[in-house]
């Protein structure tokens, strides 16, 4: 997927002492030499606690100014696609909170390339070779360097006492790469292949999965009601109406915002999860999964089990259909503290006054993220992004869908990879707020 050279994959294969803090104790790996171990730390120590409040308020400074880039009135403008115009603004604003504003300064053209090598990924995947997508393979081929040029000009301050976001963003990149040059056995190459393969995914599920949350609540004018009145409540106190300023974690424990957010991950997203017997014999149920076999699961199959979730009253909200009640619980009386002995929603519901949103006994069922020890570890940044990004542009603008955008359809050539695109463009019109 990433172009990594065969001798780093070695050097990546030879690493079997797990991603716990405590290496498997039949590895001999040397600390040091714990790739997985230490990709994984980076990313879980810098998108969760602390780091993650402070790259939140990078990201909604971020996106706030290519905002204000945006030449829209507020007399209503006609655009051809929604994923198309929300997908350089977050972008960049993604990236600039994760690398820094250096990085897209010595890339200008990266955002650009990445969804060009992102469009083409599921061949690059199936190893179509250069000569039957020379696009594609240059677009992959432009990003590395872009990797590798970062890594150069910033590397006088990786090993610095220097805080400069401009640089690092959130520096969970700089604390790869502190990692990263005690492997000796990693190329310059490897590491690009790896900080690209990081970048992936902070941007190839979320941004799709960023778009069907827009797409979910604008085309429904009550559904887009019930969220505003969530997300106007989440304004902090230093909010003007010029310059919109959330309190993030308030917006991000919303129960609507927060039930629309895990029914588009329920709906929109299809990943193979594999997992490896490594060391031994594994015992699922009553299946024997030999050492070294993989175990595939597809997340697609738990999101559409009937018997897993709630249909509402008389089976009025099927698995199959969107609905942006389906994890949210009510208390059965005011004094109630605990989700646990909540009733679930029921779609008779005419307010979300009282409901509370809930993933109780969803384990096995909600896997979007995958499960167990190895989940994704960025999901708590996932989650950030699509509802700030919604927050943000749908409190400064107008979006309404128009030409029949209302019935598109996912991308189903991804299907497997995570989150769907798109298969077709879904044109709307904006028009600022006026205040």
């Amino acid at each position: 997927m990433f172009n990594t050279p065969k001798r780093d994959m070695d050097f990546f294969n030879l690493d079997n002492s797990g991603i716990t803090h405590d290496p498997h104790p039949n590895s001999e790996i040397q600390p040091e030499n714990r790739v997985f171990y230490l990709m994984h730390k980076a990313t879980v120590d810098f998108l969760s606690g602390s780091h993650l409040v402070s790259s939140a308020r990078s990201f909604q400074i971020a996106l706030r100014k290519r905002i204000d880039t945006i030449s829209v009135g507020d007399d209503w403008v006609d655009m051809p696609d929604l994923y198309t115009f929300l997908q350089p603004h977050i972008s960049h604003a993604t990236l600039e909170a994760m690398c820094g504003s250096f990085f897209l300064s010595l890339n200008p053209s990266f955002v650009e390339d990445f969804w060009n090598f992102n469009r083409n990924m599921p061949r690059l995947l199936q190893g179509w070779p250069r000569w039957l997508m020379p696009k594609a393979w240059k677009a992959r081929d432009k990003c590395l360097e872009s990797m590798i040029k970062w890594r150069r000009a910033s590397s006088g301050l990786v090993h610095t006492a220097s805080t400069d976001p401009n640089f690092f963003g959130n520096d969970m990149m700089r604390e790869r790469w502190k990692y990263f040059s005690k492997m000796e056995g990693l190329s310059e190459a490897g590491v690009a292949s790896s900080d690209l393969g990081i970048i992936w995914g902070m941007n190839s599920n979320s941004m799709p999965s960023t778009f069907w949350y827009f797409w979910e609540i604008t085309r429904d004018p009550q559904l887009l009601s019930r969220v505003l009145c969530e997300v106007n409540t989440c304004l902090s106190d230093i909010s003007t109406p010029g310059s919109l300023d959330f309190n993030v974690s308030k917006l991000c424990n919303q129960p609507l915002l927060q039930s629309i957010y895990a029914e588009t991950l329920r709906m929109r997203i299809a990943v193979y999860i594999i997992r490896k017997a490594e060391y031994q014999d594994a015992r699922v149920k009553d299946y024997v999964v030999p050492q070294n076999q993989m175990l595939v699961t597809n997340s697609n199959t738990a999101h559409m089990n009937k018997q897993d979730w709630n249909t509402g009253n008389e089976n009025t909200h099927p698995v199959e259909e969107f609905w942006a009640d389906r994890f949210l619980t009510y208390a059965k009386d005011t004094q109630s503290t605990s989700p646990e002995t909540d009733e679930i929603s029921s779609g008779a519901q005419k307010s979300t006054e009282g409901a509370r949103f809930s993933l109780n006994g969803r384990a096995g069922a909600w896997i979007p993220f995958g499960g167990g020890i190895h989940q994704c570890p960025g999901r708590h940044w996932v989650k950030l992004q699509i509802i700030l990004s919604f927050a943000m542009m749908c409190s400064t603008f107008d979006i309404e869908l128009t030409d029949g955008a209302a019935h598109i359809q996912p991308d189903m050539r991804k299907y497997g990879l995570g989150a769907l695109p798109p298969k077709s463009e879904a044109p709307f019109r904006i028009r600022r707020k006026r205040t």
